[in-house]
């Protein structure tokens, strides 16, 4: 049966600082030798002697008609063209908590799952940035006497610490009817080579998910991946309810891209609260668009609805994300033991720590995003290739 153009797939990968981009039109028809792809500079025209279709650009996303270059088929995966994009509203992207969280002002944290507040004092007199997740590594290097900084620092009450992933806070501001204390088992903890000094986790009471760990008797450390915090702007909150998977995949996301314009780091080692790792994380940039056409329904990057193809007048739309984009190893079972370990010994390398759930959560987005990608992008060397959202 031959294809319709009504399911052509377009991919357009953009890199905003350089106003470039990779066109790849696949699942072409059979005769693809009689298509016609013309270009605009808000969509792009499909054309065969029985059809025709326009699948229109994302507002705000122009092409440049006269530079497309290197035109070539590609087995797999269709036709390849590079072109220059103009992207005339540079995206406003919402911070992480870890960098909008600020002293004297009232916020609600509830549990991503169910929404349940945790904290019973929604307001912090101080709001201190930790060091970074590596520090005593470096301290070891430039300190040639005992580490004077081997005392753990701890929130003081109405304090609040931020961590990498997680924030501090004083035990007695948690809410111990929202929120539920329970002990690792200790057949658990000796499978582990190396595991934080936390034995207790703390799980909401509502929907029994884990929001993070005991850090000391007086310390309570929430991972942000697992809580909502929302500033309170009116007395009755509207909460923001996302899926599970978009929350992972863009809290992750724009942690990353925070850490490589403050700290310059690259490479990520993301282990679990047991102390394991998980994924091993390369960023490559952080300011890709992806535009993708409404058909491809597996995509990480579209949502298909009612609207998405008109058939009346053959036009598709396409939706563009801001993403990040990374090369990524998994370490389940002992794969790619060798490069954790080379990675482990390298002090450049910055490790993210998640709850273990999150992190084979995380690992499965990754995987559904390199499924997603045209064959030839899916890798590069002896990496996965995978595209993060960021909104």
């Amino acid at each position: 049966m031959e294809t319709s153009l009504l399911q052509t797939q377009c991919f357009l990968e953009i890199r905003s600082s350089a106003q470039s981009g990779l066109l790849i039109i696949g699942n072409l028809p059979e005769k693809y030798s009689e298509l016609q792809v013309t270009l605009g500079p808000s969509s792009i025209r499909l054309c065969t002697a029985e059809q025709r279709v326009n699948l229109d650009l994302p507002v705000g996303v122009r092409i440049v008609p006269p530079s497309c270059r290197s035109l070539q088929y590609v087995t797999g995966d269709g036709f390849h063209m590079r072109l220059q994009v103009q992207i005339n509203q540079s995206a406003e992207l919402v911070p992480t908590v870890i960098e909008t969280l600020q002293a004297q002002t009232c916020y609600n944290f509830q549990c991503q799952a169910c929404g349940q507040s945790v904290l019973k004092k929604q307001m912090f007199q101080r709001v201190l940035p930790l060091p970074s997740g590596n520090w005593n590594d470096l301290v070891e290097h430039w300190c040639c006497h005992p580490d004077p900084f081997a005392k753990a620092l701890r929130p003081r009450l109405d304090d609040c610490l931020l961590g990498d992933t997680f924030l501090l806070v004083n035990a007695v501001s948690v809410d111990k009817t929202a929120v539920h204390e329970e002990t690792v088992r200790q057949s658990d903890v000796k499978q582990v080579v190396q595991v934080e000094s936390e034995n207790n986790t703390i799980v909401c009471t509502r929907c029994r998910k884990l929001l993070g760990i005991v850090s000391s008797s007086d310390t309570i450390k929430f991972y942000i991946t697992e809580v909502l915090v929302q500033p309170l702007t009116s007395k009755v909150l509207k909460r923001q309810i996302h899926g599970r998977s978009w929350f992972v995949e863009t809290v992750v996301a724009g942690r990353l891209k925070e850490f490589s314009t403050a700290q310059c780091s690259f490479r990520f080692c993301i282990q679990g609260h047991d102390g394991k790792t998980y994924i091993l994380l390369w960023l490559l940039n952080s300011d890709s668009l992806l535009v993708r056409s409404h058909n491809d329904s597996n995509s990480d990057f579209t949502r298909v609805d009612k609207n998405a193809v008109k058939s009346e007048s053959s036009h598709k739309l396409c939706e563009g994300n801001n993403a990040v984009k990374v090369l990524y190893l998994p370490c389940l079972n002992g794969r790619n033991k060798l490069v954790e370990e080379k990675w482990g010994k390298n002090i450049s390398v910055h490790c993210m720590t998640l709850p273990v759930n999150t992190c084979l959560q995380l690992l499965l987005i990754l995987a559904s995003s390199t499924a997603s990608l045209p064959p030839s992008l899916q890798n590069m060397n002896s990496f996965k290739v995978a595209f993060l959202k960021l909104d």
